[in-house]
């Protein structure tokens, strides 16, 4: 299309102007080549892309590929894990109550926790640090419940509620009044059991993020509307919410669970980021439009994620936001103004105004400036 107008142009002034057509129109064919150069509009996203890029880097935000950060633009609903990303992830167990006091009962819970990756079977298995190991056989973790496994010939379980609904198992009045002191205090309910019964509860609590309400304050100031998904139980979690200032949470999920929700609020709200670090949250990290991990995380979360905050603060998901904003408007400015300018001087030339120089501006200077515009990426505060 260039080189059909470039010719019509030269030939309408060999035909309209015969005394010096040829001259002007060979000045208006070469002037129209070199504007079209495409070098100002191939520079001008990639540059605010590396530029973006870069800027998240600066502030330990590894983004991953372009295509994420140019989703990032489009972000409208920020959905947020508990534990490891609103909360230090660092739970302590401040309650452990027993169905009787059976020292091998200890050591069996300890070794079940030691071999978890969870982390509060972490939590668990330091509390009860010292204890005399044990083999345990058959070790299994079951995704969203706990885990299990065979000591002795006899099978225990560790982990929520649902686990112990799935089982069957028995629970003591004494048990239940406990577990539920715990919950009304806000705190993660953790179970031991045998095939049978329930022989403890524990009750956990992890420390809020420092700037956890600042984070989530500034997300809701970019327009973006804030969830928590969470295993955790109910109370737990509507305490965390109401202190971060989340109105919207769902509670007690189990990994599909938290995708199916997602999907849900893709459909009603727009693109969505999803901001996880447990080995569970992998699949929702990978199935959302931007998925992102605290650097503190799970490799297999890490791995997964489209994006991950190094610092595993939460002041880099508004960060991050506002970086891929301002990458996205610099991009356009980038486009805009090298079309605009290359279309007024094409005008120009066509008419035979336009020097040589003017069209060697619109082409590389034009290049230079949508260069300088994107490097005020790294600058800006």
């Amino acid at each position: 299309m260039i080189i059909g107008i470039a010719l019509v142009s030269f030939a309408a002034w060999v035909l309209f102007d015969p005394e010096n057509g040829f001259s002007h129109g060979l000045l208006a064919l070469v002037t129209v080549l070199i504007i079209a150069c495409p070098c100002a509009l191939g520079l001008a996203t990639p540059t605010a892309i590396m530029a973006g890029i870069g800027k998240g880097a600066e502030n330990g935000i590894l983004i991953k590929d372009a295509e994420s950060l140019e989703t990032a633009v489009r972000v409208d609903v920020v959905v947020l894990d508990k534990t490891g990303t609103l909360t230090e992830g660092r739970p302590e167990v401040t309650d452990l109550v027993w169905a009787g006091d059976d020292d091998s009962h200890r050591n069996i819970l300890c070794a079940l926790e030691k071999l978890s990756e969870h982390p509060l079977a972490g939590a668990v298995a330091a509390h009860l640090e010292g204890c005399v190991p044990v083999t345990v056989e058959e070790f299994e973790s079951i995704t969203g419940r706990g885990v299990s496994g065979t000591v002795g010939g006899r099978t225990y379980y560790a982990g929520n509620e649902a686990l112990l609904d799935e089982h069957g198992i028995a629970v003591s009045e004494e048990l239940r009044t406990a577990a539920e002191r715990m919950a009304g205090e806000a705190k993660t309910v953790v179970w031991f059991a045998d095939a049978q019964r329930a022989l403890a509860v524990a009750g956990i609590t992890d420390r809020l993020k420092e700037g956890s309400a600042e984070a989530v304050r500034e997300l809701r100031e970019q327009g973006i509307v804030v969830w928590m998904l969470t295993g955790d139980g109910e109370a737990a979690a509507e305490a965390v919410a109401a202190e971060v200032g989340i109105d919207n949470v769902y509670a007690k999920l189990l990994p599909a669970d938290k995708l199916e929700i997602l999907q849900k609020l893709r459909a009603e709200n727009g693109s969505a980021m999803f901001v996880g670090d447990g080995i569970n949250d992998a699949p929702v990290l990978a199935g959302a439009d931007v998925g992102a991990a605290m650097g503190s995380g799970a490799d297999a979360a890490i791995e997964a994620a489209d994006v991950v905050f190094m610092t595993s603060s939460m002041d880099a998901i508004p960060e991050a936001i506002r970086i891929a904003r301002s990458t996205g408007a610099i991009s356009n400015q980038n486009v805009v103004f090298a079309l605009a300018v290359k279309a007024l001087v094409m005008i120009l030339g066509l008419m035979g105004i336009a020097s040589m120089w003017l069209a060697v501006f619109a082409d590389t200077g034009v290049a230079i400036l949508c260069v300088l515009n994107s490097i005020r990426i790294l600058y800006k505060k």
